[in-house]
């Protein structure tokens, strides 16, 4: 009878954890499963669709709701930490005035508050040194958004030669950044989606690394922004692919 009853229950331990939903999930885990749908609303805010991003925001709040209630799970240094409160409060009103923000349909000032929402957990991890892919990769958001609003310049100033210097350091420091994030993809960065992302990502680099020595105004900008299409195209795959 004792080995009938074993076999019967180790199917149903299986299916709790296909169908990804354990029965105490710990911290890492529900946050890593509550960044999928904040993906989904940070690229649906980026791209200009409200709906899509109301949808994605809240399975997020649902998911970093579960992620808190497991916060006795999570490692001691954040949760010692004296901003580790302030944090989680923080997080709380990102969404909060993202969501009022969407109801008064300013998209723009709601994907703001969206990204302050992982800028958050980046500092707390970053000074105790827990980074995971999700701070490689807004890291390297930082990097490029940096790279493209300077590229951008040439539309109000003629950018000079201080300018370019600085452009040329943007992009090495992107470029490392970018190749520690490729590297420590994993699973993600075997899926089709991440290999094409990574490819026109490492093209534009390319390109740009050309462009800014010929001072290409106009091309620098236009492979500028088909680096952020696809960093853009980065959040998709981590919105749908799970860890």
């Amino acid at each position: 009878m004792r080995a009938v009853v074993c076999a019967v229950a180790a199917p149903l331990v299986l299916t709790a954890v296909a169908w990804g939903r354990p029965v105490a999930p710990d911290f890492d885990r529900a946050v890593t499963a509550a960044m999928a749908p904040y993906y989904g609303a940070l690229v649906s805010s980026a791209r200009g669709d409200a709906e899509s991003t109301q949808r994605h925001l809240v399975i997020f709040k649902a998911r970093w709701a579960e992620a808190v209630a497991a916060q006795a799970t999570a490692p001691t240094a954040l949760t010692a930490d004296p901003d580790w409160p302030a944090t989680l409060a923080r997080i709380d009103a990102f969404v909060a005035r993202a969501e009022t923000l969407l109801r008064a349909h300013d998209l723009h000032d709601a994907h703001r508050q969206i990204e302050g929402v992982r800028l958050a957990l980046h500092a707390l991890r970053v000074r105790h040194g827990l980074e995971t892919l999700d701070d490689r990769l807004t890291d390297y958001h930082e990097s490029m958004e940096r790279l493209v609003t300077r590229a951008s310049m040439y539309n109000e100033i003629v950018l000079a030669d201080a300018d370019y210097d600085e452009l040329s350091k943007d992009l090495v420091r992107a470029r490392t950044l970018w190749a520690t994030l490729d590297r420590e993809a994993g699973a993600v960065g075997e899926t089709a989606g991440w290999r094409a992302a990574a490819a026109q990502s490492a093209a534009t680099q390319d390109d740009l690394t050309r462009l800014i020595a010929a001072r290409d105004e106009p091309a620098i900008a236009r492979a500028a922004d088909a680096m952020k299409n696809a960093y853009l195209e980065l959040l998709d795959v981590m919105s749908r692919t799970p860890r």
